[in-house]
């Protein structure tokens, strides 16, 4: 003869629609409980895991059974002194029992509870070593006692969020749907997994950034700019470079007198001849040049030499330093705010404003092995004339220049050793640009061709290097800090009025601000 063994969560399923159908069920004890045999007194209370079964040894036999709630709990008479319990959704109930005389033998209160002997050997399996208790309490699920990391809590949250699913779809399993009665209108949520737990060990992080920045820039400009005019017997010739007009000539008894450049004498009459034909533009020097001039009969010739060496260096060194709770974002702004025009509804204009400057954000995250996660945010930024725009709005008269930002940001995760130091992000950036503006043929004679031709050189180079640090900040003694105030001392009238300082001396003998003295107090 063959036999089929069932699994016990089948055995469940099969007491159950049996049971609905009011058929008489025998099921050996050792095959409906995993848990073993509960002896059940004279009143006994017995707590049952849900979508799990016990089963109830009775002193007399039992002829007759009720529950009080059949939402929580099933109950099946399977023996002559053996009772099956099965566990339905969370929550309390009472069973009574009489016997063949009508005589109440047992009254059992069971209290449907979280399988917290399954999840208690989850977490053991996957998190070896944490000591992690767990409790029921209503529909929810209380975890207490310290981990050694963030990861291993969330882990051990995570886990148990999955037992409070298997309890918030009891309602939806079709064996348990009742026909009516025993109050199965609610509707039963899910509860909530309460945190107790602890994560032991350092618990705040302090981070400090580096951002060292070098900019050099170099320019070298020269440029030639010349007219020279001839006016022989009605006969004009001449050439420029830099520009120039031609008006329409005037007769000769025209009132307006064109003449070349402003050299006039006191008398107010033009000095060389009158040119009508021709105006040069005003040559100029932007910053150092050399320039000259001839005038000679019928013949007027300038020269302006424009030329400019510029060189630059720029250096930015930041070193923010923040501390925070570990898992909870710090930020960090050494600079300020500048306002935008947005518009708004009605046509108004709105301010919002823009940070700039210094700006450090960052997660730490402490791992079980004392390295550290790191989700980074730096950036270094300041306000540039170049690319600003200009708003006028049309209902106002208002002028609104909204400056342009020059930002260098970095975003980055990592992960390091208590101490250690790397570097998140780097640029080297060179630029260079050479132009040149000449006359073809005269601008490439050599030396003379300098006058007929402008040239233009500009290189540019940067250099950006940002490094972050974090470690594990601990407490300090206050006698052990010290301020940057500490050394500060006001001057005194002599010092501030006859020496000309802006600060004042410690006297002889005195022990320096912020350090405590060691000399010993007199006796007294």
């Amino acid at each position: 003869m063959m036999r089929i063994r069932l699994s016990p969560h089948v055995c469940t399923v099969l007491v159950s629609l049996l049971l609905s159908l009011g058929a008489p069920v025998s099921v050996p004890a050792q095959e409906a409980s995993e848990e073993g045999a509960v002896h059940a007194e004279r009143n006994t209370s017995l707590m049952v895991p849900i979508y799990k079964s016990r089963v109830v040894t009775l002193a007399t036999a039992a002829k007759r059974v009720s529950i009080g709630n059949p939402d929580v709990a099933d109950v099946l008479i399977i023996g002559a002194g053996e009772l099956y319990i099965l566990g339905k959704d969370l929550g309390s109930t009472n069973v009574l029992l009489w016997d063949r005389d009508e005589q109440l033998i047992a009254a059992i209160s069971v209290t449907v509870t979280h399988d917290l002997d399954g999840l208690r050997k989850l977490l053991a399996s996957t998190l070896p070593g944490e000591k992690i208790q767990v409790a029921s309490a209503q529909r929810n699920l209380v975890l207490v006692g310290q981990v050694t990391s963030v990861l291993k809590m969330d882990a051990a949250l995570q886990m148990a969020r999955g037992f409070l699913q298997q309890a918030a779809t009891a309602k939806e399993k079709i064996m348990f749907r009742e026909e009516g009665g025993g109050g199965g209108s609610e509707d039963k949520k899910a509860g909530e997994v309460i945190n107790l737990m602890t994560v032991g060990g350092a618990q705040e992080v302090m981070l400090q950034v580096k951002v060292a920045e070098v900019q050099r820039s170099a320019m070298k400009a020269l440029n030639a700019q010349f007219n020279a005019t001839n006016n022989s017997h009605g006969a004009v010739l001449g050439g420029v470079n830099g520009g120039a007009t031609f008006p329409p000539a005037l007769t000769p008894n025209g009132n307006t007198v064109l003449t070349q450049g402003d050299f006039t004498r006191q008398g107010g009459n033009p000095i060389g001849p009158v040119f009508s034909q021709v105006v040069p533009n005003v040559p100029s020097i932007a910053a150092q040049g050399l320039f000259g001039g001839l005038i000679h009969g019928n013949f007027v010739g300038q020269l302006v030499l424009d030329a400019a060496q510029q060189q630059g260096l720029a250096r930015i060194l930041a070193e923010p330093t923040v501390t925070t709770l570990n898992g909870q974002e710090a930020q960090f702004l050494s600079g300020g705010s500048f306002p935008i025009p947005v518009p708004e509804q009605n046509g108004t204009i709105g301010i919002e404003y823009k940070d700039f400057g210094v700006k450090l954000l960052f997660q730490p995250l402490i791992l079980e092995t004392g390295r550290i996660n790191l989700k980074l945010n730096v950036s270094v930024s300041q306000l540039v004339s170049t690319n600003s725009l200009v708003v006028s709005p049309i209902t106002s008269s208002h002028v609104f220049a909204v400056p342009a930002l020059s930002e260098r940001r970095a975003v980055s995760t990592v992960e390091l050793s208590d101490g250690q130091t790397i570097g998140i992000a780097g640029l080297m950036n060179e630029n260079m640009n050479n132009a040149v503006t000449k006359f073809p043929g005269l601008g490439d004679i050599p030396v003379l061709g300098q006058l007929f031709r402008s040239s233009s050189f500009q290189k540019g180079q940067t250099e950006l290097v940002i490094f972050v640090t974090p470690t594990l900040a601990k407490p300090i003694r206050p006698n052990d800090v010290h301020l940057p105030t500490d050394g500060q001392i006001d001057p005194s009238n002599v010092d501030f009025y006859l020496r000309g300082r802006m600060e004042g001396s410690a006297p002889p003998g005195a022990a320096p601000a912020g350090v405590p003295s060691t000399t010993t107090p007199p006796a007294r």
